[in-house]
């Protein structure tokens, strides 16, 4: 019945284990892709808050390089950090920000998988989160988790500092905090057409209470939603 709904408007759902494989079968597009084509024109600006290294388990890097759209992507971790910054080299339209999101510090804790400990696997490098028990979920023993300061700014210094007008999609992905970033929205200032975050209930990452409360401050802002298996996806298609 999801797909026929979301047939009406050109969009279709299909499951994550479609896309193991790297490479895209022609005209067949995930979600967020189907969306990122649709919203697209010239001026098209993006956020992403959670960069990774700008590729590994990264959900536009590929529609970002290919369409060589404007933005800004950000990540905290230093070393991840300049991971990111060589990735980017060749795009000169995304400026890349070494900070965390945070709604009113200017400096906290990051709490990672220690990067000199062998056999985990690739993906818990970009797991770093403010709160420290979020690796429990992953069953990291404490031992394994190291600390790191970093610096913070808030969503409304972001969009000041850098002269923000518009979003076209805000990505986000900061591993249990992602509710509080959209909560600082001023949906009355600026109102991004896409927004694409995880909601990992399944894992425990967001709570189902939480995500209700998520889905629907997304509604009283006219938003429809996609939910996936990890994550979620609102957007405006009438803007």
């Amino acid at each position: 019945m999801i797909n026929r709904i979301l047939s009406k408007i050109g969009l279709i759902i299909l499951k994550k284990s479609y896309f193991k494989k790297n490479y895209k079968l022609k005209n067949v597009f995930s979600p967020l892709d189907q969306l990122f084509y649709k919203t697209l024109h010239p001026d098209f600006f993006f956020v992403q808050i959670g960069a990774n290294d700008g590729v590994s388990f990264d959900p536009i890097f590929d529609l970002v390089t290919s369409e060589k759209v404007k933005g800004i992507a950000i990540e905290p971790v230093p070393d991840i950090f300049s991971n990111l910054v060589a990735n980017y080299r060749n795009y000169p339209n995304v400026k890349l920000l070494n900070v965390a999101i945070h709604k009113d510090q200017k400096e906290m804790k990051l709490y990672r998988v220690d990067p000199q400990k062998k056999g985990y696997p690739d993906w818990t490098r970009g797991t770093p989160s403010f709160n420290k028990s979020h690796h429990k979920l992953s069953k990291i023993p404490e031992s394994d988790i190291v600390e790191l300061i970093v610096d913070c700014i808030s969503l409304e210094e972001l969009i000041e500092t850098h002269s923000i007008k518009k979003i076209d999609l805000l990505q986000i992905d900061t591993e249990g905090y992602d509710f509080e970033i959209i909560k600082m929205i001023d949906f009355s200032k600026i109102n991004p057409t896409i927004i694409s975050f995880e909601h990992g209930m399944r894992q425990g990452i967001m709570q189902m209470s939480q995500f209700v409360e998520c889905q629907n401050l997304l509604f009283q802002n006219d938003y429809n939603i996609i939910i996936l298996e990890n994550d979620a996806i609102a957007y405006k298609l009438n803007k």
